[in-house]
């Protein structure tokens, strides 16, 4: 396994000069989505920006924590169809956008869930029950996506553009519920100053992958590296641990992706 890693990363190092030379630059983009991408200390991070980090210089492509640019999320989701040699992520990787962009990953899983306070005891257990509720979604975001092609009533929806602004609408009463990822959703309580332990996801929509989504002009040998260098990744290291596993286990206990 460790001779499949080792031919894999010397592939994606082999052709770096050539690329690097014909590539044009690209506009990497991201949206504050904690712990996976986030802006700290004025420096974009997190685990999908180290993971994407890492794929780009095996790859032989520069990035620097300048080159990401953080953009709410229905802006970035518009460029990254829009404007040619754009990649985005972390992008759901979902039916509804399959042909909208180019794809390389996992990068990771997560859960899609909807999140409720505990001492509301609300109780669900289909999708004909969410649409009782007052949800909180971000705007064009999968989970929301998901939730419309269920059939949920867009009327339904509190669409806003940042999850931090449901999550106290969550907080306050305002919502009924909150549709997104968990773990993000964790992550933003705890930073936050609101204890995690008070609420509990009631349903669970569906696992999802976080992708890089590339421009639909992005060349097969550009898509066919990256997604090289980020299988290599997620090869086990000497000591058994990948160096994917690595990044995650800076931030917090994700299962990785297969």
């Amino acid at each position: 396994m460790r001779k499949i890693t080792f031919i894999l990363l010397m592939l994606c190092l082999a052709l770096a000069p050539v690329r690097l030379l014909a590539q044009p630059s690209f506009l990497v983009m991201t949206e504050e989505l904690p712990p996976f991408n986030f802006t700290e200390n004025g420096k974009v991070t997190g685990i999908s920006t180290e993971i994407v980090r890492s794929v780009f210089s095996a790859a032989g492509y520069g990035m620097t924590h300048g080159d990401v640019q953080v953009y709410p999320w229905a802006r970035a989701y518009h460029d990254v169809m829009t404007i040619p040699d754009s990649i985005l992520y972390s992008m759901g990787r979902t039916a509804e956008r399959e042909d909208l962009v180019r794809w390389v990953g996992p990068l990771l899983n997560v859960t899609i869930g909807a999140v409720a306070r505990k001492d509301r005891h609300i109780q669900v257990d289909s999708i004909e029950d969410l649409k009782q509720y007052r949800i909180g979604t971000l705007r064009e975001g999968a989970p929301e996506q998901l939730l419309i092609s269920k059939g949920v009533p867009l009327e339904n929806l509190e669409r806003l553009s940042q999850p931090m602004l449901n999550i106290r609408k969550l907080e306050e009463g305002r919502i009924d519920l909150y549709v997104f990822n968990t773990q993000t959703v964790q992550y933003l309580m705890a930073s936050n100053g609101i204890n995690p332990d008070d609420y509990e996801s009631v349903y669970t929509l569906k696992e999802i992958g976080l992708y890089l989504g590339l421009h639909k002009n992005t060349p097969d040998d550009v898509v066919d590296k990256l997604q090289s260098c980020l299988d290599a990744m997620k090869e086990p290291a000497a000591d058994g641990m990948s160096p994917l596993q690595r990044i995650i286990d800076k931030y917090l206990k994700i299962n990785p992706p297969e």
